[in-house]
């Protein structure tokens, strides 16, 4: 995938801070060792010494110099093994190891350097996958809503003709959205959230797109209109990145506010890609949207209405606007 010079040095710049972080605390913890017990310090010392006298042997034995290697070579294996072992009996006396003065990466294959052998880690390529979602996303967002937070009491709890009331309904939804992120796979249907505004489409979007972060998938969050922005920008030369391929790569997409965008030739042409293409990738997409199954092919044509009707799992919302009823209780409250 081809990733902006953006999202490169900011991977990279991840990757960077691993390291510092890593080498700061080996180094904070030797501080601490050697400042109980100073003897540490010069062990440490006397250990890259001992380096250097081998590496002088090996030399004088190959310049041909009567040194007797074999003998000079023994002597800095036992006088090591010695330093070794006092370093180890007074680390232990403070509850520590020598191992404990390394830095740590947090990949052991390439130790935060991002290659192996010359090929990419996968460290690497999950740093460049989540920074480009990261910033093709609104994910920001996210922490402020959750499950939970859905307050069922805006719903009246009258039932409709035969049928639930609109609290009942919502209630089944918020259960079903609940269950359907805490069980995300890649074999997950997709899903198409459609009712009224202001009835909860977004914040149960945001709370299956949180769960689903948290189950440490790739998923992008936006608006259509943003992301067909985005995709157009880049379409026409006015900005470099390869959107696209991550939009349809994502493990979970979400394309919140369907039908709220600009209207143009050039976004239908591309949201009927994005759509077609994840439907051919069988990966499951998340749609939320005001408009009814014939406004929506009254708006995009049969080609895209036929899609997300035929392999999209339906969710209808129901009530009235939420935001509004906060609005009139705050200016309620006040008064």
């Amino acid at each position: 995938m081809g990733y902006s010079k953006e999202i490169y040095q900011e991977a990279a710049g991840i990757l960077e801070q691993r390291r510092n972080e890593a080498a700061a605390q080996a180094e904070a913890l030797l501080k601490r060792a050697t400042a109980r017990d100073p003897r540490v310090e010069e062990i440490r010392r006397a250990l890259s010494g001992n380096v250097l006298k081998v590496t002088r042997a090996v030399l004088s034995g190959m310049e041909g110099k009567p040194a007797d290697l074999p003998a000079a070579l023994e002597a800095a294996r036992q006088e090591s093994l010695a330093l070794q072992r006092e370093l180890a009996d007074r680390l232990h006396a403070m509850g520590e190891t020598a191992d404990d003065f390394d830095p740590r990466p947090v990949c052991p294959r390439c130790h935060d350097t991002g290659y192996v052998g010359g090929a990419m880690c996968q460290c690497f390529t999950r740093l460049l996958q989540e920074t480009a979602c990261r910033q093709l996303s609104a994910l920001s967002h996210m922490t402020l809503t959750r499950f939970e937070d859905m307050d069922l009491s805006y719903y009246s709890d009258k039932p409709e003709g035969n049928g639930p009331s609109p609290r009942q309904r919502m209630a089944d939804v918020v259960a079903f959205c609940r269950t359907w992120a805490e069980d995300f796979s890649p074999d997950s249907p997709s899903l198409l959230l459609r009712g009224p505004a202001g009835t909860g489409k977004t914040h149960l979007s945001l709370a299956m797109a949180r769960e689903v972060v948290s189950r440490g998938f790739r998923v992008v969050y936006g608006s259509v209109g943003r992301l067909l922005r985005q995709l157009e920008k880049e379409h026409f030369g006015r900005e470099t990145g390869d959107s696209a391929e991550e939009l349809e790569g994502c493990d979970l997409l979400i394309l919140d506010d369907l039908g709220t965008e600009f209207a143009s030739p050039f976004y239908t042409s591309a949201l009927y890609e994005l759509i077609n293409g994840r439907i051919l990738a069988e990966k499951p997409t998340i749609i939320s949207t005001n408009l009814s199954l014939k406004q929506l092919q009254d708006r995009y044509g049969t080609q895209i209405a036929s899609r997300i009707a035929g392999c999209f799992q339906p969710l209808l919302f129901a009530g009235e606007d939420v935001r509004q009823q906060k609005l009139l209780r705050r200016l309620q409250e006040e008064d």
